[in-house]
């Protein structure tokens, strides 16, 4: 077990960032707790990967305080940690990864986001980038997610619809309006008329 009143203060007084990851894997919750704060303060992007983690966490404390470290990491350098994430870790991580780059809104996501839609083989990936760009609110993404919506998975049909519903470029419409006629699944049908919708209101 990792003993919290001599280990924590001689990692945190040595800003030991690797030593604190390292530390973050067999703490207790209650150090766990305090080695988050301490990371969250020193602000080193390292601490990216493990934070995220974190922010998985079934305890609701440990996931609020994760996210609220990962806010306080610098938003040009949290972008390059999550660019750097997306493409190196777990399914599951790589999601979490790519909320992140679009919650920072850094106008270098898009192409990142954009080459993730496009080329990625895992659909989840692809989905959750087709979120993150209709998020950032970045029409330069539309032309990726208009190929999504013949994407082979269906919840990358759906999100690339409801992205583009997000972007609001009417553009789109003759797009959305094949693939409500054209998608094999009620809900891709269903998320091509909510989108043209929500676009025929502007």
């Amino acid at each position: 077990m990792f003993n919290r009143n001599q280990n924590i203060k001689k990692l945190m007084e040595r800003q030991d960032v690797q030593g604190l990851i390292k530390a973050l894997k067999h703490a207790s919750e209650e150090a766990r707790t305090e080695i988050i704060q301490i990371l969250a303060d020193i602000r080193d992007p390292k601490a990216t990967e493990a934070l995220l983690k974190e922010a998985e966490s079934k305890d609701l404390t440990l996931r609020k305080l994760a996210a609220q470290a990962l806010q306080k990491i610098d938003p040009e350098r949290r972008y390059l940690s999550a660019a750097h994430i997306i493409s190196d870790t777990s399914s599951k991580l790589r999601v979490a990864a790519i909320g992140l780059m679009a919650s920072v809104g850094n106008p270098k996501s898009i192409e990142t986001l954009t080459n993730t839609i496009k080329n990625d083989r895992d659909p989840a990936i692809r989905a959750a980038a087709a979120k993150g760009i209709g998020q950032i609110r970045d029409r330069r993404g539309a032309q990726a997610l208009v190929g999504a919506l013949t994407d082979a998975d269906k919840q990358v049909r759906i999100a690339a619809a409801d992205a583009l519903a997000q972007l609001g470029d009417r553009s789109v419409l003759p797009d959305l309006m094949k693939m409500h006629e054209n998608d094999p699944l009620p809900e891709g049908r269903t998320a091509a008329e909510n989108a043209i919708a929500a676009l025929s209101r502007l």
